[in-house]
């Protein structure tokens, strides 16, 4: 580390007062591959089915001819959530080169451009109508994900903590980003065609903000945000965490089956100042406390059908048998709840406990869990639960860093 006075080498970065690199020379690895992207993804919506005409109308004909033609509400939905992720990878990949109100500016002036030029293809294109409705609305999505890129890059360095956290194992976060990705994006299969793009945008159309399924996603999204702090490097884990948050979202898109939740995306917009807010505290506070909310999660859906179903039924032991012909969740909630009790683990572990409490601790609690719910209606807890809490507990007694924060 230079000495203070030391002349600074050239070329490198300026840095806040707090020690972090400032936000106006921060790059972002991740940006021009995300811009490279969704421009590809913007091609293929805009100029679908890609059976064009001989002999086009020529560019001043086309653009003399554009009218304000009126557009469904999911059309006009669907023309700004296109250009959304445009604008903002613009914004992240311009604003270390030319600042942030200039980046803003480039951000709509090309994503109109673009739009302009899709505009113009679209009219050798039989079944597409070209029309400034899109192009204006385009023009906002590209604004409004140029101003969410700018808070992005604002808030990103500061969602990294000041110490990059303890701990040599990387095997359990990685585990546990995996089987989110698993439970995300089941049953893994899939469909690049703009019926599942439309199917999975149209529940965003009329937006249901459950208060079980917003804590879901941002629980979850947090435990997330902390193992991609533990894979990649401390400079890095933001682009990392961005790269797996587009990744997830565009996975959604084009599953086959599969929709966006507008819970999720209220629950990516809580996940920045959470993350913020976090990063001041010390590795193992931080652990704690997203180990609390885990287990509040799981204590609260085990709670949730003795207040709806048949409150007496509870008091009722069943047989070994019912209990053993309870049917095993379907794959993707297999690898959600393995995820919850793998992560729980892990982050006690990271919490100071020491790994073969935090393991014991939560099967304990799984077991727990699955008593209370004894003879429900609908429990949310079964064998399949004790054997995924068991293998988590071994997972973690086995190569969680030992006595060390993650």
């Amino acid at each position: 580390m230079p000495a203070r006075g030391a002349q600074t080498r050239r070329g490198s970065r300026p840095s806040s007062g707090s020690g972090r690199p400032s936000d106006a020379g921060r790059s972002h690895f991740a940006a021009p591959l995300l811009l490279a992207l969704v421009v590809g993804l913007i091609l293929y919506v805009s100029l679908y089915p890609f059976r064009f005409i001989a002999d086009g109308p020529a560019t001043i004909d086309v653009l003399r001819g554009l009218t304000w033609a009126r557009a469904s509400h999911g059309d006009m939905f669907n023309n700004v959530l296109l250009y959304l992720p445009l604008g903002f990878c613009l914004a992240l990949v311009l604003e270390p080169r030319v600042g942030r109100t200039a980046a803003l500016v480039a951000a709509v002036v090309l994503g109109g451009a673009l739009s302009l030029a899709m505009e113009v293809a679209q009219a050798s294109i039989e079944i597409r109508v070209p029309s400034l409705t899109d192009l204006a609305l385009n023009v906002t999505g590209s604004l409004a994900g140029g101003v969410a890129g700018t808070v992005w890059g604002a808030l990103g360095a500061r969602m990294t903590p000041r110490a990059r956290p303890r701990g040599t194992s990387a095997a359990v976060p990685l585990a546990i980003v995996v089987l989110w990705l698993l439970a995300r994006l089941w049953p893994l299969v899939p469909d690049a065609s703009l019926r599942q793009l439309k199917r999975a945008v149209g529940p965003l159309l009329s937006p249901r903000l459950g208060w079980g399924r917003l804590a879901a996603y941002f629980v979850g999204w947090l435990v997330v945000s902390q193992a991609v702090l533990h894979l990649a490097k401390r400079d890095r884990s933001t682009d990392a965490l961005l790269v797996l948050i587009i990744g997830v979202l565009l996975g959604r898109a084009f599953t086959a089956g599969a929709t966006l939740d507008s819970a999720e995306i209220a629950a990516l917009a809580l996940l920045l100042p959470a993350l913020v807010l976090l990063s001041r505290l010390e590795d193992r506070t931080r652990s704690a406390v997203v180990a609390a909310m885990v287990a509040s999660w799981l204590v609260g859906t085990a709670l949730v059908p003795l207040w709806t179903g048949d409150a007496r039924a509870a008091l009722h032991f069943p047989a070994v048998t019912e209990f053993l012909d309870r049917a095993a969740p379907a794959p993707q909630q297999l690898a959600d709840r393995a995820f919850s009790y793998l992560s729980l683990a892990w982050l006690l572990a990271g919490a100071g406990l020491y790994r073969h409490v935090a393991a014991g601790f939560t099967v304990l609690l799984v077991v727990l869990l699955g008593l209370l719910q004894v003879g429900a209606v609908e429990p949310a807890y079964g064998w399949a639960d004790m054997v995924l809490a068991l293998i988590a507990g071994i997972t973690v007694a086995r190569w969680a860093p030992r006595n060390a924060a993650v």
